[in-house]
């Protein structure tokens, strides 16, 4: 029987060391990535809050203003099939926005944006207006029940929020 004998020398322990950190922070980076591309920030299922409308299709325009902690109006009744242009102007102090998705979502939109505020995104169920800025967001309901609306800005969650009533058709 032939027994080896390996000396270890400083540069093997600091070369194993430099490998096994590269490893963890590569691995970090792989379930980082991974969790942000498996994350989505708004529902735009159309089963489930409708989908963007086409602006050619409205059925009639609904105005909205973004008041300093409150949407008015706060309830809208729509019919299922309906394509609203919502004229969503702000008329307070303080930038809003306006987000249609599940209550879920809001929830989880309004945690995002206390850790980062500065957020703006581009998807079709949301609009951002600074001060007297005036948006339009364009949206097809199809199918009945209740679609929620809120303002995700950090400390405005629990009072601006709002329900679009969907009638079934």
């Amino acid at each position: 029987m032939i027994v080896l004998y390996h000396r270890r020398h400083k540069g093997q322990n600091y070369m194993k060391k430099l490998v096994a950190v590269c490893f963890s922070i590569l691995m970090f980076w792989v379930v980082s990535v991974s969790a942000d591309l498996n994350h989505n920030h708004h529902s735009t299922n159309p089963t489930v809050i409708g989908k963007p409308g086409d602006p050619a299709n409205v059925t009639r325009m609904i105005e909205i203003k973004t008041m300093d902690n409150r949407f008015l109006p706060s309830k809208i009744n729509v019919k299922q099939g309906e394509t609203i242009r919502f004229l969503v102007k702000n008329e307070g102090m303080r930038r809003h926005e306006m987000v249609i998705d599940t209550m879920e979502n809001l929830k989880k939109h309004a945690k995002m944006m206390r850790s980062n505020p500065g957020f703006i995104s581009d998807d079709p169920n949301y609009v951002d207006m600074l001060p007297g800025e005036q948006k339009e967001l364009v949206w097809h309901f199809t199918e009945s029940g209740i679609v929620n609306f809120a303002c995700g800005y950090p400390g405005h969650f629990k009072q601006m929020r709002g329900k679009i009533y969907v009638e079934m058709k």
